[in-house]
């Protein structure tokens, strides 16, 4: 298993919390206050996604636990309404937000599970996801609280 600092290393350890838990403020902190709210309802497995666009984020809680979190490190065309992450460069100490899948790996390690456009890290003893756009850069991260 990984250890990484920065900002990911506290969206790491906020997942697992329940809604309303202090610990998670800390994260959103990092985020800004413009939030907007989804909440879904699938056979009664509950969703609630905190999207915060200018922050280039989004929280999922699932039956009020903290999920997941993803960060989108630059532009999307996919997601147009998304800025990107404020602080790209806080995120993983040692990456830049530019990171081939290869500078990923060297820093990181070997991945937990690949796919053609992703590699997922234990990492702080939870999951980074990196989805890598064509020219194997990276364009999203996600912490996990389980693989996926």
């Amino acid at each position: 298993m990984t250890t990484v600092t920065g900002e990911a290393a506290l969206l790491l350890d906020v997942l697992g919390h329940r809604k309303g838990d202090r610990r998670i403020l800390d994260a959103i902190a990092l985020l800004g206050p413009q939030t907007e709210r989804e909440d879904f309802d699938f056979d009664g497995e509950k969703s609630t996604y905190l999207i915060f666009k200018p922050a280039g984020t989004d929280l999922l809680f699932e039956n009020d636990v903290l999920v997941s979190i993803t960060v989108r490190t630059h532009h999307d065309d996919h997601d147009p309404d998304y800025a990107p992450y404020p602080r790209p460069k806080a995120l993983i100490d040692g990456l830049p937000p530019t990171a081939t899948r290869a500078e990923t790996a060297a820093l990181l390690g070997p991945p937990e599970r690949t796919g053609p456009n992703f590699d997922r890290y234990e990492a702080n003893k939870r999951y980074l996801h990196f989805e890598f756009e064509p020219n194997g850069r990276i364009s999203k991260l996600s912490a996990l609280l389980e693989p996926i």
